[in-house]
């Protein structure tokens, strides 16, 4: 059962939904499109809740600031050179070049895009889309790799992985066998994007966010929590 609640803080509110799971500590996310949920034990009161979020309040208004940057209402990027795009967690700039040949390297602390008419940023636009979406798929396929085998027998066989934008999540687990992973990881550090896809395939094991799954979870990777922490402050 998820309730929807909110607290005052600095004369602003800030909205969150509450969710009772089986694990032992309170954890608090903001996602993508702003969101806050508060996952909290099931013997946690409401007053214990809400003090922690009001504990919290400064974190969640960072983060939440982060993620506006990828909101489509935020002013487009221009795709002209000097601006700045994130990598695996890194800023890099746009170095736009004219070349006979169309195509995107990355080199130094830049992204060089090679194209025939620099002028042309609706083209620099589906180059660097396209650059990014050939790594996410690449460096994703390679997490999940990695991640079945943190998890050895306990899986079945190893999922299928599909890449797919989503406002709302990271990554989500399919009851049909399927790992369903954001393209826009790519961007973040190495070791989160390898957080939410063991996170996701715990949930092959495990499907709810039980005891079981947080066992799971820190038993495959002890660090998680503070994976986790690195990709909501990114």
């Amino acid at each position: 059962m998820t309730t929807n609640h909110e607290i005052k803080f600095s004369g602003k509110r800030i909205e969150f939904r509450l969710q009772r799971s089986g694990r032992r500590t309170l954890a608090i996310t903001v996602r993508p499109d702003l969101a806050v949920v508060v996952t909290a034990p099931q013997g946690a009161s409401l007053e214990t809740v809400t003090a922690k979020v009001r504990k919290r309040a400064n974190w969640i208004r960072r983060q939440q600031d982060f993620f506006a940057d990828f909101l489509p209402q935020n002013p487009p990027r221009r795709y002209v050179s000097g601006e700045t795009h994130r990598y695996l967690g890194r800023q890099y700039r746009l170095k736009v070049v004219e070349a006979a040949t169309a195509e995107v390297k990355l080199r130094g602390r830049f992204i060089w895009v090679h194209t025939p008419r620099k002028a042309d940023t609706a083209r620099v636009r589906k180059l660097v889309e396209g650059w990014y979406l050939a790594h996410a798929r690449e460096r994703l396929a390679r997490s999940v790799r990695e991640g079945a085998a943190r998890l050895g027998r306990r899986l079945t066989q190893i999922p299928r992985m599909q890449i797919r934008r989503m406002p709302k999540r990271w990554g989500s687990w399919t009851r049909r066998g399927g790992i369903w992973l954001n393209p826009e990881l790519v961007k973040a550090p190495a070791s989160c994007i390898d957080y939410v896809v063991v996170h996701e395939l715990c949930h092959a094991v495990h499907g709810n966010h039980g005891r079981a799954f947080y066992d799971l979870l820190r038993r495959v990777m002890p660090d998680w929590e503070t994976r986790k922490a690195r990709l909501e402050r990114s």
